[in-house]
């Protein structure tokens, strides 16, 4: 069961930037941030779990909050999880996952 928070350090190979004056704002897909979230995960429990965060576009802004949806490999259970936008450098940032310690209904 996957109960911690794991931090993660995206690269930004697949950020996208959005059109403003002076220095735009940072954007990468929600689709894109759970990939990264759930390739670190994989790397702390030795399986690969299912993360979805949607589809919309995220601005790449500390604090930034995602609620997403875990489906734990082993239990094929869905848990409640939270993936936060943390230490943002440009297109550089980082993901805490907090994962819910109780499947959902």
């Amino acid at each position: 069961m996957l109960r911690s928070a794991i931090l993660v350090l995206a690269d930004g190979a697949t950020a996208v930037l959005a059109s403003c004056a002076s220095e735009p704002p940072v954007q990468a897909s929600a689709a894109s941030i759970a990939a990264t979230a759930a390739a670190a995960l994989e790397q702390s429990i030795g399986e690969l779990p299912e993360l979805d965060c949607g589809d919309e576009m995220v601005e790449l802004r500390k604090g930034t909050t995602l609620d997403c949806v875990l489906t734990d490999p082993q239990l094929g259970a869905d848990f409640d999880s939270e993936v936060t936008i943390s230490e943002v450098d440009g297109a550089t940032y980082s993901v805490p996952v907090d994962v819910a310690e109780e499947p959902r209904d």
